[in-house]
């Protein structure tokens, strides 16, 4: 899946950022660059609230199932 960054800006200026497709916690990497890119342009973006995905969203967002796999070993 392609890594996505999508951004909605309400009409009370809040501003909402939703990461796709990043492996493991490297959303968070990519939101520090996005975060240092928008303070060069002269914006300051201050984080209120950050809402890790479920491992049901990430499955749906990658196309997995969203079940954990388990592995069994038989002789």
């Amino acid at each position: 899946m392609a890594r996505t960054i999508k951004a909605e800006i309400g009409a009370k200026r809040e501003v909402k950022i939703e990461f796709s497709g990043f492996p493991g916690e490297s959303c968070f990497d990519e939101a520090e660059r996005l975060k240092g890119l928008l303070k060069e342009l002269g914006l300051w973006a201050i984080p209120v609230t950050v809402a890790p995905k479920t491992a049901a969203q990430i499955a749906r967002e990658i196309g997995e199932d969203a079940t954990e796999k388990k592995k069994v070993l038989h002789s």
